[in-house]
């Protein structure tokens, strides 16, 4: 019930009260003088009660005709606004059914319009919004199809701009004559605009679109009428905001899923792929190295590079088209293509692979003032022949292209078991492993962390193995041996006890963290979470001292959840680390509680050759949103820090600021 109706009904209560004054102050005077005439014996008095009741019956009547038809007019108009905020409820939960079934833009605005000119009642309603990164104000719909398209230069209308970031809304009952909206004297001429009533659409606290309401008559705005705009602007910044997070997921499933060069699928991207080819019984995995790649990069530029490297995926593909396989490719990292080949006979495909290899070491690159060499080697290996497992299958491939490298003649191979001496390395390193263990030959190395204005924030605990006879190893030359044999739970018990002695030792009276990677194995073992318990209450650690990294994929490993949950129970901080690479969807970070997200450096190297990382903009923005502490590793030039201090990301590490080094080196910073 709005404002003016209820002063209207205040009004006529007090009518009601003030004649009931009058009624009474009468009825006693009548009595009194009924009674004096009575005791005095006059009774000519008796006439002037007659007469003052008589006149005030009929003067009461009207006055009550009158007041009751007020009243009952009043009564209607609390009805129809009653059922006017009842129709707007009906609406909102009918636009918000519509918003949660993700349909299209321009389905939901013309609905939305719909819906809001019966509320409002009017056919003059329209929604402009602000083009990202540009000047431009654009219609994108509009109750009045000729104002679809129609674009305002926001250089030009300022002081409208800024008349709605400071007002809920703009209310103009003679808009021709309002000074707010002196800059849009020629829009409202052209589409014969008498009166406005426009609302601002906010995303993310910012002016991104206006809700214009308009008429082609003088109009008098209802408050009904400015609260209806405000609450389907609300809804419009919400439709919007998912748009934008849809975006976001949608770059993010990109990125991780397809190459931006050769728009090829990451090997990530090849998994629907290579399940269909599982089903169907049999197939051949290749992989084509690309030789020289580099060395074009490094002299003519990344630029070069890149189109030499879509040259080759588009000379493949007609290749091999042409040769009837109708394989499908996937990107891998160092110049590397996989090749999914259907089920042939072995002579087949070393028949047609070697041709295609022929063509593609015989032909120059890039163009005829420019031209290149590259070279290629391919190898192949057969599912189910040679492995039942994806990942080994494409290693055993790897193998095979080592052994067609050094085949100068066809510079193809195919895996067999005499290339298992891969194998028995993996099995010797994994002795190896263990006895290290048991000497001691692990070393702590800390990598520091710094935050915006280069102040020490604490360190991310890493391992190194100091070999006997290789040196000391970092952890991609035994981690995936470590991670397959087991061995993965007591060296990371080793790094997180090394990291607690830390804490309680030389880092006691500092106020630094220290994060630790924890893997899937140690989450899965059941004397996980008793053994952390014991190191914090036997170091008398503070809990919150201590950061746990894990990736993405943990969020969804069953079993592993609640021992998250428990762990931040013990006041242990939870970072998501190399956040963004593992899932498209962006819900893991609402459904479980982290404290922190690292930033995948795969998301700031694009700063090495551009001032912008838009996604990594959208990344920083989600985590602030949600109250989250921004972690951006892989630092590694002064832009990228720059870049990631203006976007106020909370902490830095990086070769660029330091690279990991031995605790004691570490410690000579306090």
């Amino acid at each position: 019930m709005n404002q003016t109706v209820m002063e209207k009904w205040r009004s006529v209560s007090h009518r009601y009260r003030r004649h009931g004054l009058w009624w009474y102050g009468t009825s006693s005077i009548s009595v009194l003088l009924i009674v004096t005439s009575l005791w005095i014996r006059w009774p000519w008095l008796l006439l002037l009660p007659l007469f003052l009741i008589t006149g005030l019956s009929a003067w009461s009547w009207r006055r009550f005709s009158r007041q009751s038809n007020a009243g009952l007019a009043i009564i209607n108009e609390m009805l129809e606004t009653q059922q006017r905020l009842a129709d707007q409820q009906q609406a909102w939960r009918e636009l918000r059914d519509l918003h949660q079934q993700n349909v299209s833009e321009s389905h939901f605005f013309d609905v939305l319009l719909e819906s809001t000119s019966r509320l409002i009642e009017t056919d003059q309603l329209s929604i402009w919004l602000l083009d990202e990164g540009s000047a431009t104000m654009r219609c994108r719909a509009s109750l009045y199809p000729g104002r679809v398209g129609t674009t305002l230069d926001t250089r030009e209308v300022p002081n409208y701009l800024h008349a709605l970031q400071n007002a809920p809304s703009l209310t103009a009952d003679d808009a021709r004559n309002d000074p707010r909206l002196t800059e849009l004297q020629d829009y409202l001429e052209r589409f014969d605009i008498i009166s406005m009533l426009d609302v601002g659409i906010f995303v993310g606290g910012e002016l991104r679109g206006i809700l214009c309401c308009e008429a082609r008559h003088p109009r008098q705005w209802r408050t009904e009428d400015v609260s209806c705009l405000m609450a389907v602007s609300g809804l419009l910044s919400q439709f919007a905001e998912s748009l934008r997070r849809q975006a976001a997921e949608r770059d993010l499933y990109r990125q991780i899923h397809y190459d931006d060069v050769t728009h090829l699928p990451t090997l990530r991207g090849l998994d629907t792929s290579l399940e269909r080819y599982i089903e169907h019984g049999s197939f051949h995995l290749g992989v084509l190295r690309i030789a020289g790649l580099s060395h074009i990069n490094e002299t003519l530029g990344q630029a070069a590079g890149d189109e030499a490297l879509m040259q080759v995926v588009t000379e493949l593909q007609r290749l091999l088209h042409k040769s009837g396989l109708t394989p499908e490719l996937a990107r891998l990292p160092s110049n590397r293509i996989v090749v999914l080949i259907p089920a042939k006979s072995r002579n087949t495909i070393q028949s047609c692979g070697m041709d295609m290899l022929a063509a593609l070491n015989a032909r120059d690159w890039l163009s005829e003032q420019h031209p290149v060499s590259l070279q290629f080697a391919m190898g192949i290996a057969s599912y189910p022949d040679d492995s039942r497992n994806t990942d080994q299958l494409l290693q055993r491939a790897e193998l095979a292209l080592k052994k067609a490298r050094s085949d100068t003649r066809h510079f193809l191979a195919f895996y067999n078991s005499e290339l298992s001496e891969w194998q028995r390395e993996q099995n010797q390193l994994e002795r190896e492993l263990r006895e290290a263990l048991a000497d001691g030959h692990f070393r702590l190395y800390l990598q520091p962390q710094f935050d915006g204005r280069g102040q020490l924030r604490g360190a991310e605990a890493l391992i190194r193995w100091q070999h006997p006879q290789r040196g000391l190893l970092t952890p991609g030359d035994f981690i995936g041996v470590a991670e397959r044999s087991g061995l993965i739970r007591p060296i990371g018990y080793w790094v997180l006890e090394q990291a607690a002695d830390l804490l309680h030792g030389p880092l006691q009276d500092t106020c630094l963290m220290l994060s630790v990677n924890v893997s899937v194995h140690q989450l899965r073992d059941d004397d996980f979470l008793g053994h952390v318990t014991s190191l914090i209450r036997e170091r008398q650690l503070a809990p919150e001292r201590l950061v746990l990294e894990i990736v993405e994929s943990l969020l969804v490993t069953p079993g592993v959840t609640s021992r998250l949950q428990a762990l931040r129970r013990l006041g242990i901080n939870l970072s998501l680390d190399d956040f963004g690479t593992g899932y498209s969807s962006l819900r893991y970070l609402q459904e479980f509680q982290v404290d922190e997200i690292k930033l995948d450096k795969v998301f700031i190297d694009p700063l090495q050759h551009q001032d912008d990382v838009p996604l990594a903009r959208s990344i920083i923005a989600l985590g602030k949103a949600l109250g989250l502490r921004l972690v951006a590793e892989g630092v590694e030039s002064a832009p990228q820090r720059q870049f990631l201090q203006k976007h106020g990301v909370d902490i830095l590490q990086g070769y660029y600021l330091a690279r990991p080094e031995p605790v004691p080196s570490f410690l000579d910073r306090l």
